[in-house]
């Protein structure tokens, strides 16, 4: 048998072929160890978490929120336990299923309870998510007993912030809910919807401090979810730090229950160490709706509320603080030497400008007739007041307001507080582009026109006033009362002269407050009353419109007692209140009249005298003293 020379052509395909299938077996496998070498070598540790998800849970364990106390102990924020709803779909066979079961069996909304699914789509599948922030006792007992019907559901215990004096102080204190980051740029281990955060007052303040540190534990669990043994040791969760506020809760009560069903704010505070006795802003709200979630009806009502219930008036509502500025202009006047103490102009019910057709009027028709300081500031008398600041100046009623703190940020470091406005002619020539008018100031020297100022910044400056020059701020938690006093640069023979003035609103016949009167305690107070709108308008009213209560003037007082040695001060502001002596000196004498007969301790004469009147002590080194 005669062979065929081998084909060296077809030879050279088939080696070029085995060649090209060795190469493509060579790279496949190549393509699947480098493949292998990815998932076990360097994603290893991340799949090995993926796969102990599939038997092993982290089950966490939420620290306790630190609690918040009032300066005696009386708790004001604590921790209740509530139980949450949670769904891990990994344990879920059939999602709809079990949602439909849930919204039937425990009367949930099927809608609801999709919607928190849906927002967690991302969510890796063996992470939990929470259905109900805080599910009724019955109902997560019924879930319990038939957990095997609701695989991948799972009710849990975790502490719920409460508020055991409810709407008391809620604007100090503030309120908790969920985080408000935007989920989307969480990376999806950090997202919880239980993450509860401080979102205003205190709880917002000192969130960093009192959200403690989370613990937890490795459980094996099967595939319904259910926990069947722990793995190694448990780490505890540790509490967050508890916080003490210079509030006096017996105080903060009689502020509420002397306020009821006005709007406005009232503060107490102790004038020697700056500490925040009690703070309180109407309407107020519950801050337990917040707690676990508020829900949209109860949100729209406070938002829609046209007495704004969420905003803190202490230290955010923005008014003309009306005869109380009396204090400045009086100041200003005597160091301008304007005025002296013997100063005398006479009150026939009105002051003209030059140039002006109508005159400013005084809040007495008659007129007051002759006038001292002493008798300006006992009878509020507003031309004494015209012609002292129209003697000083804008700029020097401006620098004054200043010196007592007007007008800027009280120290108190609550969040979102307001600085308000004291006007000056630069001011009005940088903002409005227009001179200030001679005509302006007489409005400026009673506390009317441009200037606004909020409650607290009022009672500060009245604290100045008490402390003989000492400003110290406003404090809120106990630990910070008394620290940083200032020496404010104000002559102590013209702030004596001031308060003589506001001892006798009290105590003197002709006073503006005399129901405030008490024995052996002397008040010395200053009474307000703040326009809402301009007497021109008020008299394009009807008298029907006239009545209503949003055409009102606001209503003010503030004092401090006793006089020759303040321990407390107290301001009051209605809103839409008329007259301060009317509205506002009764708030302040329930509080001032609570405080004599259940706080404050008075001291002999004789330790009065030795300590705090000695003729050869100021009244600056008297105060020195008495923090020793």
């Amino acid at each position: 048998m005669k062979l065929n020379p081998p084909n060296f052509q077809e030879l050279d395909q088939i080696r070029i072929r085995l060649i090209i299938l060795g190469g493509v077996v060579i790279l496949i496998f190549s393509m699947l160890a480098s493949r292998l070498w990815y998932l076990q070598i360097s994603q290893g540790e991340k799949y090995l978490k993926f796969s102990q998800g599939n038997r092993i849970r982290l089950v966490p364990e939420p620290a306790l929120r630190g609690n918040i106390f009032d300066r005696n102990g009386v708790l004001l924020a604590e921790n209740r336990p509530a139980y949450q709803l949670l769904l891990i779909r990994e344990d879920t066979p059939n999602l709809e299923t079990t949602l439909h079961k849930v919204s039937v069996s425990l009367k949930i909304s099927y809608s609801a309870l999709k919607e928190k699914i849906d927002a967690n789509q991302d969510l890796a599948q063996f992470r939990p998510i929470i259905l109900v922030e805080d599910l009724e006792y019955e109902k997560a007992m019924h879930l319990e007993t038939f957990q095997d019907d609701f695989p991948g559901v799972s009710v849990v215990v975790r502490p719920r912030r409460f508020y055991p004096q409810k709407e008391l102080a809620s604007h100090l204190i503030g309120y908790v809910g969920i985080v408000q980051e935007d989920w989307s740029e969480l990376p999806s281990e950090k997202r919880s919807s239980s993450q509860i955060v401080g979102h205003s007052g205190v709880e917002l303040l000192e969130n960093d401090h009192m959200i403690g540190l989370d613990g937890g534990r490795q459980a094996e669990v099967d595939h319904m979810g259910r926990e069947l043994r722990v793995l190694g040791e448990p780490v505890p969760s540790v509490p967050g730090r508890n916080i003490t506020l210079s509030l006096d809760v017996r105080l903060q009560k009689v502020a509420t229950d002397a306020m009821k069903g006005e709007s406005g704010a009232v503060i107490v505070m102790n004038p020697k160490t700056g500490g925040i006795l009690a703070l309180a802003s109407f309407p107020d709200f519950d801050p337990n709706l917040f707690s676990g979630g508020i829900d949209p009806e109860n949100w729209k009502r406070l938002l829609e509320n046209p007495q704004h219930p969420m905003e803190n008036k202490a230290i955010q509502g923005l008014y003309a603080p009306g005869s109380i500025f009396k204090v400045v202009t009086a100041y200003a006047g005597l160091e301008k030497g304007a005025i002296t103490p013997k100063t005398e102009y006479v009150c026939n019910g009105f002051f003209q400008v030059k140039g002006r057709s109508d005159p400013f009027k005084c809040w007495k028709e008659t007129g007051h007739g002759r006038v001292t300081l002493h008798d300006a500031i006992k009878g509020s008398c507003n031309v004494f007041f015209y012609n002292t600041g129209m003697g000083a100046g804008v700029d020097e009623l401006h620098k004054y307001a200043s010196l007592f703190r007007l007008g800027k940020l009280t120290g108190v470091g609550l969040l979102n507080e307001k600085a308000g406005l004291i006007p000056s002619s630069s001011w009005k020539k940088r903002v409005l582009n227009e001179p200030w008018y001679g005509g302006e100031t007489p409005s400026m020297s009673i506390g009317q026109g441009f200037i606004i100022v909020t409650p607290l910044q009022v009672i500060n400056m009245i604290n100045i006033l008490a402390n003989d020059g000492i400003w110290i701020p406003p404090r809120i938690f106990l630990e910070d009362e008394g620290t940083a006093p200032q020496q404010i640069p104000l002559k102590k023979e013209y702030l004596s002269l001031i308060r003589k003035g506001m001892v006798a609103v009290v105590n003197e016949a002709g006073g503006t407050a005399r129901k405030v009167q008490f024995e052996e305690f002397t008040v010395a107070g200053k009474t307000a009353t703040s326009q809402v709108i301009s007497h021109k308008t008020m008299e394009t009213l009807d008298d029907e419109a006239k009545l209503k209560k949003e055409f009102q003037n606001h209503a003010w007082f503030v004092a401090f007692g006793p006089a020759e040695d303040p321990e407390i001060s107290v301001i009051a502001l209605v809103e839409h209140g008329g007259g301060g002596s009317r509205a506002a000196a009764p708030v302040v004498r329930k509080i001032l009249s609570y405080y004599i007969d259940n706080i404050y301790k008075p001291k002999s004469k004789k330790t009065v005298q030795t300590k705090f009147e000695s003729k050869n002590l100021n009244f600056s080194t008297r105060l020195q003293m008495a923090f020793n």
